[in-house]
């Protein structure tokens, strides 16, 4: 796991040493053990290194070939590197390391562009052929390394794994369009940004650049499958994800030279991995964040992953989030993402990450577990909404008695359920900004210029249009559409942003063994009813780990990571909403109607849970600030 980034010239010259340098700078967090920089006639590539795999200096980047044809600089793991390493040496390569790095540079060399396909695990990389001049550029199929770029004054090709890289590269003007669709989703959507002209490269996809062009298309293999949703799985489904959990989590394991421990909750993705984790590992290490306050109860987990570590009887810490911390850490941490952010679990994840570092240098998670067998708890309700949205009037009913008792969750339910009847996809769209800006409250809060000005990067528009391209050509229902938008734009664009930034601000490589590819192919096949059903979710993940973690674990309702916003914002961090949101001289005042952010926090401090409202109008005035804006 590394930082990554360059510059490819149109007209063929170096790039300044200087410049290149200066943005291996802004990522060094990234690779805090070795530093590189190769400049030639048309590129010059820049990596900071954190050594997992083959500790030596001889796997330092950028690496060539024995041919000093190819070089690369590559971000990620390649989990089943042996196994090509092996196949490319019965072709005849030869090697001179033990790293996945030099895999892939025998791999292109062998295959072109098609060696893509055969790498199991997370990645993002540039390599440049010397002899054609050009450039081949990839990323992996889930998103879970990123890859940033822009075209600079002159043509010229820049890149990097972290926006502010390229901040030292091109001018950083705002994307209002991209603000807009943040305030609906809590992220920016790829391709965009939050910055005008500059991008991020979609999952699943590689490049390349030559003559001063840039082409992009998708590559297939085992990527995401969007048909897959109408495949009957084959075999045993229960045996099946054991045995795909099990060996997602041992190669993960194994393709490392350093000590491999867990992030652990009281849920069961991590239970889960920690069950297969703690088979492999002599003494495995798990960590888990809670927070201070015992009237939190319901936001903290420490109890329940307490349990499972000595289930399992791994070596387990735990660490407590308080709000101070975030007066703390809100402008590095605003700063640190670059871009408008405001998954508000960004706060303790920072926080473990960090004692978790102190510890390790790589640990599990379990993220995608919930896109993948259906966790999230709005799954059954837009479930729920489908079969409602049959019953006639129910949804004004519904909706006058919202009015009468001000129940602000029963007016939104009420809402998607009528929305279901005329368009489900939109229906989602409501559903899933609900709990930001939605269509109503946008225009409740903010300016008509504003609005007026972004009307065609509306959030439930966009989430509309994404499901409905989902739906052509198939007969995937709404409910899988709904998952699938969360698959392939939610979590990468937001929990793998999440978790690459915090971890690797801190040197802390982060790996997720319900992401491997296999997994993800192979979920795709299950049906509805193994994953949401009578307001069951997870189903047939349930069903699976039967034996395999503890009946409570299994039993319990979901929590999530979330953080107690509403009643930090009615006591300590009163005084940073106001000094940030309601001062005269606040950036935010630009966009947003100051009466209407009064009300807000009049509403949240008189008990409503306006907490990731709050904190997203927080978090972008804070972003406006640092960028001058």
């Amino acid at each position: 796991m590394c930082g990554i980034a360059g510059v490819l010239t149109k007209n063929g010259s170096p790039p300044q040493e200087e410049m290149i340098r200066r943005m291996a700078t802004a990522i060094a967090h990234r690779g805090p053990d070795a530093e590189g920089v190769w400049l030639a006639d048309g590129v010059g590539l820049a990596h900071r290194r954190l050594s997992i795999i083959d500790l030596s200096d001889a796997a330092h980047q950028p690496m060539t070939d024995q041919s000093k044809r190819f070089y690369i600089v590559f971000n990620g793991e390649i989990y089943n590197y042996r196994d090509i390493k092996s196949e490319l040496e019965s072709l005849g390569a030869t090697f001179q390391t033990q790293s996945d790095t030099e895999v892939i540079l025998e791999s292109y060399r062998a295959w072109g562009k098609e060696c893509v396909k055969k790498f199991r695990g997370m990645f993002a990389f540039v390599l440049w052929d010397e002899k054609e001049q050009s450039a081949f550029i990839a990323r992996d199929r889930i998103g879970k390394k990123p890859f940033f770029y822009t075209i600079t004054a002159n043509g010229d090709f820049a890149f990097a794994s972290e926006l502010k890289a390229l901040a030292t590269v091109v001018p950083m003007k705002p994307d209002w369009d991209a603000v807009r669709l943040f305030l609906g989703l809590q992220y920016v959507p790829t391709p965009k940004t939050g910055f005008q002209n500059v991008f991020q490269l979609p999952i699943g996809s590689c490049a390349t650049w030559k003559n001063g062009e840039l082409k992009i298309e998708t590559y297939h293999g085992n990527s995401i499958d969007l048909g897959a949703m109408n495949r009957a799985p084959t075999g045993n489904i229960d045996e099946n994800i054991r045995r795909l959990l099990d060996e997602s989590v041992k190669i993960r394991q194994l393709a490392s030279d350093v000590p491999v421990g867990a992030f652990l909750s009281g849920g069961i993705d991590s239970a889960a991995v920690v069950a297969y984790a703690s088979k492999h590992a002599a003494q495995l290490q798990t960590f888990t964040m809670g927070f201070a306050g015992a009237d939190l109860a319901s936001f903290d987990e420490r109890a329940e992953a307490k349990e499972i570590a000595q289930h399992f009887g791994t070596t387990h810490h735990e660490f407590e989030a308080r709000p101070e911390d975030l007066m703390r850490v809100i402008d590095e941490l605003v700063r640190h993402y670059d871009a408008p952010y405001a998954d508000s679990s960004a706060l303790p994840l920072w926080l473990l990450a960090q004692e978790t570092s102190k510890h390790i240098k790589v640990v599990l998670t379990g993220d995608g577990g919930d896109e993948l067998f259906g966790g999230y708890r709005r799954y059954a309700y837009f479930d729920q909404a489908r079969l409602l949205s049959k019953i006639p009037l129910l949804a004004p009913v519904m909706r006058s008695a919202s009015d009468v008792a001000n129940d602000a969750s029963l007016r939104r339910m009420s809402e998607v359920i009528l929305m279901y009847g005329k368009n489900p996809n939109r229906a989602y769209g409501e559903m899933f900004t609900g709990s930001y800006f939605s269509t109503t409250r946008l225009s409740e809060m903010f300016t008509s210029d504003f609005l007026q000005q972004t009307k065609d990067a509306d959030a439930v528009d966009f989430v509309t249009r994404c499901m409905s391209n989902m739906e052509q050509g198939t007969r995937r229902a709404p409910l899988q559409r709904a998952m699938m938008f969360d698959l392939t734009s939610y979590l990468p664009d937001d929990l793998n942003v999440k978790m690459d930034r915090a971890t690797m601000r801190f040197g802390l490589e982060a790996r997720s063994p319900f992401l491997d590819q296999e997994m993800v192919a192979y979920a795709g096949t299950l049906s509805l009813k193994e994953k949401v059903a009578h307001g069951k979710t997870k189903i047939a993940l349930r069903r699976a780990l039967k034996g395999v973690v503890p009946d409570a674990v299994l039993e319990r309702r979901k929590k999530g990571f979330q953080v107690p916003l509403a009643e930090w914002f009615r006591g300590p961090l009163a005084g940073l909403l106001k000094e940030r949101l309601l001062d005269t001289a606040s950036p935010i005042t630009q966009i947003v109607q100051r009466p209407a952010i009064e009300r807000l926090i009049a509403e949240n401090a008189r008990g409503m849970d306006h907490g990731n409202r709050l904190w997203m109008l927080l978090s972008l005035a804070t972003w406006l600030q640092t960028y001058g804006i």
